[in-house]
């Protein structure tokens, strides 16, 4: 019977929390883990505080208190860089950032359309 409330490191193979993004012995990232998603549980405004909460397995509203203190002792400078992290963070785990949308869609406005003749002078 298999212990469904841990799991072994995939570096250093000690048991480790099942939940756990990093190993608490030798620190790395496990490679089940999905990467950083805006998508999870606590989202209240763009979901950036909750999906570093979570990156970094903090509680979400110590993660909006530094926020707000940040916000305070930067004089706003840190608002533009919790938009940027919301361009470059996907909402769904396996899906694509806004920012990574937006060149797509660029890409394929200026992209020749398939089967139209180009006209080579």
């Amino acid at each position: 019977m298999t212990d469904l409330t841990s799991k072994s490191c995939s570096s250093c193979f000690k048991d480790i929390d099942a939940r756990a993004l990093r190993c608490p012995f030798c620190t790395q990232r496990q490679a089940d883990v999905v990467g950083l998603y805006r998508d999870v549980p606590g989202r209240a405004l763009g979901g950036v505080c909750a999906a570093f909460a979570q990156h970094f397995n903090w509680d979400v509203t110590l993660m909006r208190i530094a926020f707000i203190a940040s916000l305070a002792i930067t004089g706003g400078l840190v608002l533009w860089v919790y938009v940027a992290a919301w361009l470059m963070t996907p909402g769904p785990p396996h899906g694509k950032a806004p920012l990574a949308k937006l060149f797509d869609a660029l890409g394929n406005l200026f992209s020749p359309k398939q089967g139209a003749v180009q006209r080579v002078s």
